[in-house]
């Protein structure tokens, strides 16, 4: 039987970059000349090189540290597939393939001597890295010259606006060349300029928008004053920071105003520059702050107790601001909600009926109608495409065009990993259902009790954080009354009506 081996494909969004296709061609030329099978296939399209956040890769990443993964050498085009960054090239080959006993091999690299191929390997790896960092250089540099010139330097139009094309009498490769400028689209301008003055204005940025008429999502909105400049008319580049993997470069999303590159006066603008300048001010201001306090603003991780949970009786989120929980123009101490919460939650969870809703609901959610029938059929599922798949690599293996099969062994394996999952979900279940069949209602009752007793006793709020998030699903406060009542998860095993806290509360003190 051949040796198997795996192709690894990537293409970039450069236009004279080589083709996952052509390079599949080649790469299967490689391997028949060397009595290899080709076995798997990982492909990243349009994917840049300089990192590893690529799904192919990631996959690929995943297989050679598998010792079932059926082939022992991975065939690239080049070195620039496999990355353009020196360090991510030398962990994948010295550390992820040699300690997994896995091969790689170029197309492009000739046979030589293994010192030869080092040298090589160093020098076309460096000048991967080089190019790279050229292109983006141009790139950026490209991008500039478009600004400088009162173009857009790429993506999509802002809300409020629409994009224009415009010819700049150059062709390349038979093609009129276009660019993009900025012109007011006259669904929503109008709506965004009167939101924006309103906003500079110092109005509420709820009522601005319900004044404005906008059906923006809310998270739109500060994105909106942040384009101040460009709805005052000029076109701004070099905004947000480099992102390395899930963050920003420096930490902030983004580069202080001094590094922003701004042409004036390139499209119709919505609003004047005075307007601009206060919505800016006031961001910057705001962004300083949290910065230098170490606390943002609307810190949905702050560790507030009821972070998430606090609605009005209209459906609408509280959200946390420093040590006080806002709703609209209305506020009120964390403090002092959080404490009638927990004064609310340690009497209810100790009540009769808490105990039994509890256990009930509980039961209920790890109730299984599947039960050992659907398992048993999973894993007798599992155990024939297995056997479908060995047949087909057996196949694949003497075919002068493996393609079809291999396109076939990718769908078995897919199929099989899902049913894996699902096998394995469901054996969880039923071990967490016969544990919880064991525990009575006497027992919950029993561990209710000593949670509050020991809350009350500590004085901390922290102690009871986990049964709060556990077992209430949310908490309505009327910004206008400051009367709440706590929901829970769980409901009455007699009646399926859920459970709430009967009387509610009010705040002991202002808010």
């Amino acid at each position: 039987m051949k040796r198997a081996a795996a192709l690894y494909l990537r293409s970039s969004k450069d236009r004279k970059d080589v083709s996952p296709d052509a390079q599949r061609r080649a790469l299967h030329e490689l391997a028949a000349s060397r009595g290899l099978a080709v076995a798997e296939e990982f492909v990243d399209a349009v994917e840049s090189g300089k990192d590893a956040d690529r799904p192919g890769f990631q996959r690929l990443l995943a297989a050679v540290r598998n010792p079932a993964r059926g082939w022992d050498t991975v065939l690239l085009h080049d070195t620039s597939r496999l990355s353009r960054r020196r360090v991510i090239s030398l962990m994948f080959e010295e550390i992820d393939c040699k300690n997994n006993g896995v091969a790689v091999v170029y197309k492009t690299l000739p046979d030589v001597d293994p010192l030869t191929e080092m040298m090589l390997k160093s020098m076309l790896v460096a000048w991967d890295e080089y190019h790279s960092i050229s292109s983006k250089q141009k790139g950026l540099a490209g991008m500039g010259e478009n600004v400088r010139a009162g173009f857009r330097a790429g993506g999509r139009a802002p809300t409020g606006y629409m994009l224009r094309k415009v010819a700049t009498g150059a062709v390349r490769e038979g093609e009129v060349v276009t660019k993009s400028v900025l012109e007011p689209d006259p669904k929503t301008a109008m709506a965004i300029g009167q939101y924006l003055r309103d906003r500079a204005a110092e109005v509420p940025r709820q009522r601005a928008k319900m004044l404005a008429r906008l059906t923006v999502p809310d998270t739109t909105l500060i994105s909106l004053e942040w384009n101040a400049l460009t709805y005052a008319g000029h076109t701004v580049w070099n905004v947000h920071a480099e992102r390395q993997g899930s963050s920003y470069v420096g930490g902030s999303k983004r580069r202080p105003r001094s590094e922003w590159v701004i042409q004036r006066n390139t499209h119709a603008a919505l609003i004047d520059d005075e307007a601009a300048e206060r919505l800016l001010g006031r961001l910057e201001a705001q962004a300083a702050t949290r910065t230098a306090t170490g606390v943002r603003q609307r810190d949905r991780h702050s560790g507030a107790l009821l972070g998430g949970l606090l609605f009005d009786p209209d459906g609408k989120k509280w959200w946390v601001e420093a040590d006080r929980y806002r709703c609209g123009s209305r506020s009120i101490s964390r403090a002092t909600i959080d404490a009638q919460v927990l004064d609310q939650v340690l009497t209810d969870i100790t009540s009769p009926a808490f105990a039994p809703a509890l256990v009930h609901a509980t039961r209920a959610a790890l109730a299984s109608d599947s039960a050992p029938t659907t398992r048993r059929q999973l894993a007798a599922e599992i155990e024939a495409i297995g056997g479908k798949i060995s047949r087909m690599l057996d196949m694949a293996a003497d075919l002068a065009d493996p393609a079809p099969a291999l396109r076939k062994i990718d769908d078995l394996e897919r199929d099989r990993a899902g049913k894996q999952r699902e096998l394995q979900r469901l054996e969880a279940e039923a071990e967490r259902a016969g544990w919880v069949e064991k525990v009575g209602v006497a027992d919950v009752a029993r561990l209710l009790a000593e949670i509050s007793a020991e809350a009350k006793e500590a004085g901390r709020s922290d102690v009871l954080r986990p049964v709060v998030a556990s077992v209430v699903e949310r908490i309505e406060v009327d910004p206008r009354t400051m009367s709440g009542a706590v929901h829970y998860r769980v409901a009455a095993p007699e009646t399926g009506v859920k459970l709430a806290s009967p009387r509610g509360f009010e705040p002991r003190s202002p808010p």
